[in-house]
């Protein structure tokens, strides 16, 4: 007798109550049902949901309520995180952890930082990509996206739904709290919003797309998984990053020098890590030459990221140098 696949899913969604579980579940273990399989899904879920909150407290977060620039939906879920309700730490890739403060619980906010549009799967952290009604909070506007990124964006809701081929209730897959996979998936969309402002030269766009990539490193290395090729992908954004000089703040641009140094250093090619250590000198060095016909210039930005280097490159045969990343 054949099997009715349809069947076996209306059964298995009455049993694990998750339209995205059940998919998993198929893909996993067959259109069969079997208790054991079911409590190992479940289990796997409820693992993957990578201790978002820890402790006792109040909740640091609230949420906005943005439009999307793409498709038009409203009532779009953002989560926001509460001022000074968490003390930010950041690590050598200078991506955050964080732990409660002033009586607010801790959050792994970076697994729920990007909004996700549930209809267009347009995604961002930063709310100023979606346009806002001014009813949330946050004042009415538009989007700073352009014009011409929107348009290639609608162009591109193919691409972005083919990144959760199996995934058939958006809204609930990124909705809080969200699994590892939810999580990483939601950077990735990310990406490919920041893939399209590189095709126009918005400027950071190369610097984004290397930061989520770091974020995407951090949750799979929490989650016990090796995470050298995301490092590499990251390495180079930076580069590319570097190379076109995307980035209009002095500030940023000598944090992607650092960060080429550091996973470069990370890799393992300390030939190259400390060919950037020499970028940092021939960079102070310019500076310094300009500095006598323009004494508005400086060079704080400089030395503050070729300090952190320069300690990092001190210590770079230490075996648990880059334990906590």
């Amino acid at each position: 007798m054949a099997i009715n696949v349809a069947d076996v899913k209306k059964r298995l969604l009455a049993l694990i109550n998750d339209p995205n579980l059940v998919n998993e579940y198929i893909r996993s273990y067959g259109p069969k049902i079997d208790i054991k399989n079911i409590k190992a899904i479940k289990e796997k879920k409820s693992q993957s949901i990578l201790i978002e909150e820890e402790g006792e407290g109040i909740d640091p977060i609230f949420e906005l309520q943005l439009q999307c620039p793409v498709c038009n939906q409203h009532d779009i879920v953002c989560y926001e995180l509460k001022a000074k309700s968490q003390q930010i730490i950041y690590n050598k890739f200078i991506v955050p952890t964080y732990k409660g403060a002033s009586g607010h619980r801790t959050i792994n906010y970076t697994i729920i930082y990007t909004t996700v549009c549930p209809r267009c799967l347009f995604a961002s952290p930063d709310k100023n990509d979606f346009n806002r009604s001014g009813h949330s909070g946050v004042g009415s506007g538009k989007s700073q996206l352009s014009n011409n990124i929107i348009m290639m964006l609608q162009e591109k809701i193919g691409e972005r739904k083919a990144l959760l081929k199996s995934v058939t209730d958006y809204e609930q897959f990124f909705e809080r709290p969200r699994t590892f996979e939810a999580a990483i998936t939601s950077l990735r969309l990310s990406m490919l919003r920041a893939h399209v402002e590189a095709w126009f030269e918005s400027p950071y766009s190369y610097y984004k797309l290397c930061s989520y990539s770091l974020r995407i490193a951090k949750i799979i290395k929490d989650s016990g998984g090796d995470n050298r090729e995301v490092l590499r992908e990251a390495l180079g954004f930076a580069e590319e990053s570097f190379r076109t000089s995307n980035n209009p703040s002095e500030e940023i641009e000598m944090q992607v020098v650092y960060l080429i140094f550091s996973l470069y250093l990370k890799l393992g090619d300390q030939r190259n890590a400390n060919s950037y250590l020499q970028v940092f000198s021939n960079l102070k060095n310019t500076r310094l030459a300009e500095m006598k016909s323009d004494a508005k210039l400086n060079t704080v930005s400089i030395d503050k990221w070729e300090g952190k280097a320069k300690f990092l490159w001190e210590d770079r045969d230490l075996e648990d140098l880059f334990k906590e990343e």
